[in-house]
C-alpha cells in the first residue's frame, strides 16, 4: 500500500482529533505536517510530524500529494482552491464551502487538473446511522412512512470558539451540525422531491442561528430533521417509521469522544457504544399488536472513509461521498436561508 504524503490545515478539534489518529495509524498516508501556531502541542501529540506556520509553506512541498482543510468555514473555499491550483488533492471538512456555487467551481477546477476534491461527512459512518441503515435494509418495518433525525445538545454557554458565534458566510448550526443530518438523509434516500424549513435564535445572547427545523419530502415518505443547542434531557437520534413497525435510537456515536479521550482507531472497544445505548425494534406481530426488541448497534467506522480516500486516489475508486451529494446539500441549505 503506496502511502500518500498527506498534510493538514488547522490542528483544531477536527484536524487534531478526528483526522490525524486516522492519517497516522493508517498504512495508506504519512502525515508529513501540519499548519498550526501550535507548535508545543503538535510536538507532544505527534513529535515526528513537522510544523508549518503558512499555507503557502505546505503548498510549496511538492512531496504532499494530499491536503486536508480543517479551518474555519469561511475559509475552505479559498484554500481549497489554492490547494487544487498547487497540484494537489484535496480533502475538506464540513460544510465544504459557504454556497453550492463555489463548490461547483472546485469540482470543476479539480476535474480539469486530474485531481479529486473529497468532503470530510465522516458521520456517513457513525455507529448508530450505519445501524438505522441496516434496519433500513432488512425490511422489517415495511414500508417506510417517516424518518426523524435529531441532533439536540446541551450547550447554554457561548462556544470557546469565537469563530463559531462570529455571525457571516459559513455560520450558524444548520452549516455546522446541519451539514451531517443533511447528508446522511441524502446518502441514505436521496435527494429529496421538496424541501422547507426554519432557523431561528433559542440562545438569549446569540448572534447566529442556533436551531433549527427541517422537512423533506420524497414520494411516499417525508424526513424531518432537527437541530437545539438547549436540550438538557435526552431525545430519541432517530426514529424510523414504517407500516409494520418503527426503530428507535437514543445515544450518539461515540468515536469522537474516545478519539478526544486518546483512544485510537483499531484499539479495543474503539467506535463500540455502550450497549445502554441499544436501539428498540418494534414490530408487528401475527396477532396485529407490536412486540420490542433491543437491536445491537454496529461499530462505528470513520476508518471507512480514509480506506475509500486512499482507494481514489490509488486505484481510481468512486469518491466515497459524491460531490454531487454536498452540492445538493448546499443547495438545500441556501434554500432555507433565503
Amino acid at each position: 500500500m503506496l502511502p500518500i504524503p498527506t498534510a493538514i490545515l488547522g490542528f483544531g478539534l477536527s484536524g487534531r482529533q478526528l483526522q490525524a489518529p486516522f492519517f497516522t495509524v493508517h498504512p495508506g498516508f504519512q502525515l508529513r505536517c501540519v499548519m498550526t501556531s501550535r507548535k508545543q502541542a503538535l510536538q507532544e501529540a505527534y513529535p515526528e510530524v513537522m510544523q508549518a506556520r503558512t499555507v503557502e509553506e505546505v503548498l510549496a512541498d511538492e512531496s504532499i500529494e494530499l491536503v486536508s482543510i480543517a479551518t474555519p468555514n469561511s475559509t475552505h473555499y479559498e484554500l481549497a482552491r489554492a490547494v487544487l491550483e498547487a497540484g494537489k488533492h484535496v480533502l475538506v471538512d464540513k460544510p465544504a464551502c459557504t454556497t453550492a456555487a463555489e463548490l461547483r467551481e472546485l469540482r470543476e477546477l479539480a476535474a480539469s487538473r486530474g485531481l479529486h476534491i473529497f468532503v470530510f461527512q465522516n458521520r456517513r459512518w457513525d455507529s448508530d446511522f450505519l445501524t438505522l441503515q441496516e434496519v433500513l435494509r432488512s425490511g422489517k418495518l415495511g414500508r417506510l412512512v417517516a424518518y426523524e433525525a435529531r441532533y439536540d445538545r446541551w450547550k447554554p454557554a457561548p462556544n470557546a470558539k469565537v469563530w463559531k458565534e462570529t455571525p457571516g458566510p459559513g455560520a450558524g448550526m444548520l452549516f455546522d451540525l446541519g451539514a451531517h443530518l443533511i447528508d446522511q438523509t441524502i446518502a441514505c434516500f436521496g435527494i429529496p422531491k421538496h424541501t422547507s424549513g426554519r432557523t431561528w435564535k433559542q440562545r438569549s445572547f446569540s448572534t447566529i442561528p442556533d436551531a433549527f427545523d427541517l422537512h423533506f419530502e420524497y414520494d411516499d415518505f417525508v424526513a424531518d430533521l432537527s437541530c437545539s443547542l438547549l436540550v438538557a434531557a435526552p431525545t430519541p437520534r432517530y426514529r424510523l417509521h414504517g407500516d409494520q413497525g418503527a426503530y428507535v435510537k437514543y445515544g450518539i456515536d461515540v468515536q469522537e469522544d474516545h478519539l478526544v479521550a486518546g483512544l485510537l482507531p483499531g484499539d479495543p472497544g474503539f467506535g463500540w457504544e455502550p450497549a445502554s445505548q441499544a436501539g428498540a425494534l418494534h414490530t408487528k406481530t401475527e396477532e396485529g399488536g407490536l412486540k420490542k426488541e433491543i437491536y445491537p448497534t454496529l461499530q462505528g467506522q470513520w476508518m471507512r472513509l480514509f480506506d475509500q480516500l486512499h482507494a481514489t486516489i490509488r486505484e481510481a475508486a468512486p469518491l466515497a461521498v459524491p460531490i454531487e451529494d454536498v452540492i445538493a446539500q448546499l443547495e438545500i441549505i441556501e434554500d432555507i436561508l433565503e
